[in-house]
């Protein structure tokens, strides 16, 4: 081990004394520490803990030693308008005087559901579910049904959440299986290809070409890397799937409301048949929203001969949710151009000091993302311009992401892996603050100094 890491693991563990308590009470209570695998924030390699949050407002995150960080992880992006905002939190304030949940139809499902449907191009009608991992598995089963054929195909390192149907090839780029406990690949009925490789997508569906039910992507992907399309990549995949009869499902959990206020299909102008939601819509608070044309919503009209069940969990359609969500669509409804304009610039404007830094350190990292969405990419040598996340998960070093890591948080940045996302508190003094402690960081991973 380095000087330099073992000094920085001291100052770790000196700043973070009551966390690294609280991680010894939590290994006793759940597997790894976490109720989510990766929360626990590359720190384990090093025998530390990951600093355990207690308040967040605006851009700040605070953890119970009295840390305070920028935080660009936002709630897994979902924070787009800060912590604690306080449209948000009143809307919530004044539902809670009624009540929590009454597991029946309310009226605050139908306000949240109009803004939906008004600024989302593909959807004519929606369910609301609990998570995005539920709405990916809706989505699936109203597209088999719909079409009548069985297979679906993702692209490699696209993460959609874990249920059974579509958790294969995130990590596993090459062998698929993500889990034990899962049906093999070859049961699976899963097939897949690079993103931006139009070529290899097309061979996937004149393989399989009576079979295909859909293909669902993230427009960006999202935790496969911060990758943007190549252009004409997702108006290709529209064509194909529109002239062979298989539904295009957009997974929009990240890019829903991040990249424009209609979303990634609005800021690339290409309309999938049905989309997932979920993050940004909720206001912070657990949702999930499966959404599509009339026509292939109808069939969980059970009323009216659909077969399809959506259940969608004791909780959906929960008033909470409902009106977080309502008051953060208010208010990027209401400042749509000037809040967008800003996240959108300031997202360019870092990527492009980013990359200056990592030219000017020699270092073997690739900075990619589209809007808001900022990802640095560590590798043991330098890699041209990256395009899938197959070229990503083949080749990270996967030491140099937990040091950096562990330098972000010792600087006062909450990032995860490479980066994360900007939300419209980041003032210009936290980017000037931030931009400083990553050319820290990036000298350190790249010189040892």
């Amino acid at each position: 081990m380095t000087e330099w890491l073992k000094t920085e693991i001291e100052l770790y563990k000196k700043n973070h004394q009551r966390s690294l308590a609280l991680w010894k009470k939590a290994q006793e209570q759940f597997p790894a520490g976490v109720s989510h695998n990766i929360r626990d924030f590359h720190m384990t390699p090093f025998g530390l803990s990951p600093p355990f949050i207690v308040q967040g407002k605006e851009s700040q995150l605070f953890d119970v030693d009295g840390n305070s960080y920028i935080d660009y992880w936002v709630t897994h992006g979902s924070a787009i308008l800060g912590h604690a905002h306080p449209a948000i939190m009143r809307a919530i304030s004044d539902q809670l005087s009624f009540g929590i949940h009454f597991g029946m139809v309310n009226e605050h499902t139908l306000n949240l559901a109009e803004m939906i449907i008004d600024a989302t191009p593909c959807v004519e009608k929606l369910r609301f579910c609990t998570t995005g991992t539920e709405a990916t598995m809706y989505a699936s089963r109203l597209a088999r049904a719909y079409t009548k054929k069985k297979k679906i195909v993702k692209v490699r390192g696209g993460w959609h959440g874990g249920n059974d149907t579509l958790f294969y090839f995130v990590k596993e780029v090459q062998k698929g299986v993500e889990s034990a406990g899962l049906k093999s690949l070859e049961d699976s009925q899963i097939l897949s290809f690079d993103y931006n490789d139009i070529e290899g997508f097309k061979k996937v569906l004149n393989e399989n070409k009576n079979d295909i039910a859909a293909v669902i992507l993230e427009p960006v992907l999202g935790a496969g890397g911060a990758i943007p399309p190549k252009e004409g990549f997702l108006e290709e995949i529209q064509e194909e799937t529109q002239k062979r009869g298989i539904i295009l499902i957009f997974d929009e959990i990240i890019t829903g409301f991040r990249l424009s206020y209609h979303s990634a299909q609005g800021f690339f102008n290409v309309i999938p048949d049905m989309v997932t939601m979920g993050k940004i819509v909720g206001g912070g608070t657990p949702i999930g929203v499966i959404g599509g044309t009339d026509e292939i919503m109808e069939q969980a009209n059970l009323q009216k001969g659909g077969e399809v069940w959506i259940g969608g969990g004791t909780f959906s359609g929960n008033p909470l949710s409902m009106v977080a969500g309502r008051a953060t669509l208010e208010t990027l409804r209401s400042n749509k151009d000037e809040f967008y304009r800003k996240l959108n610039e300031n997202g360019k404007m870092i990527r492009q000091r980013i990359q200056s830094l990592l030219d000017e350190y020699n270092s073997p990292a690739v900075v990619t993302g589209v809007g808001s969405m900022i990802c640095i990419h560590w590798f043991d040598k330098p890699l041209a311009k990256i395009s899938s996340s197959s070229e990503i998960k083949l080749n990270l070093a996967k030491e140099k992401v937990n040091q950096f890591q562990l330098l972000m948080f010792n600087r006062g940045l909450l990032i995860r892996s490479g980066f994360g996302y900007l939300c419209i508190k980041h003032t210009s003094k936290d980017i000037e603050k931030t931009l400083n402690a990553l050319e820290d960081g990036i000298k350190i991973i790249s010189h040892g100094t």
